[in-house]
């Protein structure tokens, strides 16, 4: 049987929250539904590790998107890839 470190524990425990989290616009449902991110909220994405600073949340017919920046860049993430993205 292993004895696991303190190093071991944390890096189980920051690759497990990782992947089970993942960015969400909404919380609750029909009347209930609110918008759970907001302007200034910093959002990672995971893949690179750069940081960008949310602007808006715009919603259309085709659903949610998030214009947010970092220095020197903007950019509009599509729902299709909020998989890639966790809050800071």
């Amino acid at each position: 049987m292993k004895t696991l470190s303190k190093n071991d524990i944390e890096k189980i425990i920051s690759r497990s929250s990782i992947k089970n989290e993942s960015l969400k616009v909404h919380a609750g449902k029909g009347d209930n539904r609110e918008t759970i991110v907001d302007p200034g909220l910093k959002i990672k994405h995971v893949p690179s590790g750069l940081v960008y600073t949310v602007i808006k949340v715009i919603e259309d017919e085709k659903g949610p998107k998030i214009l947010c920046q970092r220095p020197g860049k903007k950019l509009l993430i599509y729902s299709k890839s909020f998989k890639d993205y966790e809050r800071q």
